[in-house]
């Protein structure tokens, strides 16, 4: 759901690599995380043996809250360490933010009910895999000079 407006705003900033790869990242994660639902096709905690905040419809495994999260605000985190090389400390504070939401989003996924925690670092090895995937193409793309303006 971030991942358009947060292209729109890196593509109107001239950082068009990294508004394509926000997303690609996230769209193959959407993706990629539905084939595997399907193919494991685990079953959600059952409610009489966890406590369960709301019934939630389709697969557990993996979590597609913690691979989302991971994908999206590691990916906002890695750009931040990237971008914000030699600027002021406050704002490289801000990067603080997607830290706390991804430290976060795993076990709160357990505490609602939701997910088993081999769902989560389910969630969190696939969320993880794609991003060192997507961070290493983003490398090579920036080092070969694809999509930046001449100046």
């Amino acid at each position: 759901m971030l991942a358009v407006p947060t292209a729109v705003i890196f593509w109107k900033r001239h950082l068009h690599v990294e508004a394509l790869m926000t997303i690609g990242i996230s769209w193959t994660n959407a993706l990629m995380r539905t084939l595997i639902k399907q193919l494991v096709h685990r079953p959600r905690p059952n409610p009489l043996l966890v406590r369960r905040t709301k019934l939630s419809q389709g697969k557990s495994f993996p979590s597609g809250h913690v691979a989302s999260a991971l994908t999206f605000w590691g990916w906002l985190f890695a750009l931040g360490m990237l971008l914000l090389r030699g600027k002021r400390s406050w704002q490289k504070g801000l990067l603080g933010f997607p830290v706390l939401v991804l430290i976060l989003v795993g076990p709160s996924r357990i505490y609602l009910g939701e997910h088993w925690a081999t769902d989560v670092l389910g969630g969190y090895l696939f969320g993880g895999l794609l991003l060192g995937i997507g961070l290493w193409i983003y490398l090579n793309l920036k080092e070969r000079g694809v999509l930046t303006r001449e100046k």
